[in-house]
């Protein structure tokens, strides 16, 4: 399809297009790649699946995680097919929602996206902080490391991340490509390193593949399993991202499917023989549970090579291809922005949806979400419990705005409201919303369960209180700024039909003036066309 064609195709939904088409199908698998970054994401959570499942846990729950993000993301890929639109989440669920919800449930599906990416950011930046703090306290054991250093370093890598998109706007697409291809040679070299460094000192087999004790204090140890399968699923946090950048790639509704679902089985691939690797060289568990750098990972490599030098030098590249996830987190967290305040959605949207002329991008978005995400980091100066709880929610709130607008669909049945799209689960699609929703809702109550028993103020889950407090807020700045005046997505009134009192509010005037028709009032009715 020819770029004038998704340039019409955009405008028949009511945009203009405002960003370069610079992707290739190839740069944005790569960009996902190193979003979701599935291999790092993996290795950062490895001392807590090992204290939730032992090794073996760690190990299977990874093609458990994979299995189930896959199947609620075949949904999202076959939603991004329908309506392949930057504000992805927060549009479907406007367009398939009945006329007296779509508004409420567009609003509150995009800030759970928001949110979530926010989140994701937040916890990416703060990891590679702390391998950074490790590589310091390997060498040098004495050092006691603060709160406020960590938060420090933490804001650099924030800022230097909005840099990187900002002034190598244009150079992203060949920015992830070498990542993508540093991270395929990283984790190659990386796994060879552990597995010939531990030929002659290594875990046993048993151990490594069949044992799964559990040291949380919770008596079951398939609930303890279930504990490790919710943890690797952050392993696979972000593969919405191919939806939120649909509009810098030609013919979206055919590859943005591919953006999205080909990222988790690479990552399956290469995270899996990683995770045996580590699990392989382990020689005392303890010492990697109870590491004073407080980083497992460094603990393992340090077991395997019996070297300072190489522990650091593989370190310090996984910390670069886990940096790589933190400039696409910025780049997906300021396109949601952008996508969502061009209909109004946010305070202050007509600041958030300009595109900078120089940079190409959604500048202001992403300063903003610089800045609340190093806000996020003041959390950890006073409290770390507080701060893993704040992006421990990302997981819940991630997941179930990829689930929201598949619950929709089967309320009000595929066929009575899903567009024609060149990506489609034909008959597979009732089953695989369905199992999306259930696993979406099995995730979020086991999320917030503590992880260890005795429950105390120092292991207690504050997961749920952190949920409820920021989707509290989001309902306040509906009721009191948004309600009756957010009237979701535009859409050109000659293509498509909405009810009188969604064209006709107040502010109508800021998405432009459209005029009712008598058309079909289904959103679908103008795709089926």
């Amino acid at each position: 399809m020819h770029q004038f064609e998704d340039d019409r195709e955009l405008e028949a939904r009511g945009y203009k297009r405002e960003m370069p088409r610079q992707f290739s199908v190839f740069s944005l698998v790569a960009l996902s790649f190193s979003l979701t970054c599935t291999w790092s994401g993996t290795g950062s959570s490895m001392g807590i699946s090992i204290k939730e499942a032992s090794a073996a846990g760690t190990l299977w729950s990874i093609p458990v995680a994979a299995l189930m993000t896959f199947i609620l993301s075949a949904g999202v890929a076959e939603l991004a097919s329908a309506y392949p639109v930057a504000g992805a989440q927060y549009y479907w669920a406007f367009f398939l929602a009945s006329d007296n919800y779509r508004a409420f449930a567009s609003y509150m599906n995009g800030w759970l996206s928001i949110l979530g990416w926010w989140l994701a950011s937040a916890a990416a930046c703060n990891f590679i902080a702390s391998l950074i703090l490790s590589i310091a306290y390997l060498w040098y054991p004495e050092y006691q490391s603060q709160n406020w250093h960590e938060w420090l370093v933490y804001l650099g890598i924030v800022w230097l991340a909005v840099a990187l998109n900002t002034f190598g706007s244009q150079l992203l697409p060949l920015f992830n490509r070498f990542n993508f291809i540093l991270a395929f040679s990283t984790l190659t070299a990386t796994t060879i390193t552990l597995f010939v460094c531990s030929r002659n000192n290594h875990a046993p087999a048993e151990w490594t593949f069949a044992d799964t004790t559990n040291e949380t204090g919770w008596p079951s140890n398939g609930f303890a399993f279930m504990l490790a399968v919710s943890n690797a699923v952050y392993a696979f946090l972000g593969t919405d991202c191919g939806a939120h950048l649909c509009e810098e790639i030609r013919n979206p509704a055919q590859n943005a499917p591919k953006i999205i679902l080909y990222p988790i089985l690479i990552g399956l691939i290469t995270a899996f023989p990683f995770a045996c690797a580590c699990m392989n060289a382990i020689t005392d568990v303890d010492a990697v549970l109870n590491t004073p750098s407080g980083l497992p990972l460094i603990e393992i490599y340090y077991q395997s090579t019996q070297s300072k030098s190489a522990s650091s030098v593989l370190l310090a590249t996984f910390a670069i291809c886990f940096f790589g996830c933190s400039v696409a987190n910025g780049t997906t967290c300021s396109r949601t922005l952008w996508a969502v305040s061009r209909d109004n959605m946010l305070p202050f949207s007509k600041i958030w949806s300009k595109i900078d002329p120089t940079f190409q991008i959604p500048l202001n978005a992403l300063l903003l979400s610089g800045t609340v995400i190093s806000l996020y980091g003041l959390i950890f100066l006073g409290s770390s419990t507080a701060f893993s709880a704040m992006v421990g929610a990302a997981v819940i709130f991630l997941q179930t705005s990829c689930a929201l607008p598949q619950a929709i669909l089967l309320w009000r049945g595929r066929d009575n409201v899903l567009p024609e799209r060149p990506f489609s689960l034909g008959r597979f699609g009732p089953v695989v919303n369905f199992l999306a929703v259930a696993w979406v809702i099995f995730l979020d109550v086991i999320s917030c369960i503590p992880t260890e028993l005795p429950v105390t103020k120092e292991n207690m889950n504050y997961i749920s209180v952190v949920s409820i407090g920021l989707t509290s807020i989001v309902l306040l700045i509906y009721v009191f700024s948004k309600k009756g005046k957010y009237l979701g997505p535009r859409m050109p009134s000659e293509e498509i039909g909405l009810d009188g009192d969604a064209i006709a509010g107040k502010e109508g005037q800021e998405f432009g003036e459209y005029e009712t028709t008598d058309c079909d009032k289904d959103p679908a009715s103008f795709n089926k066309e």
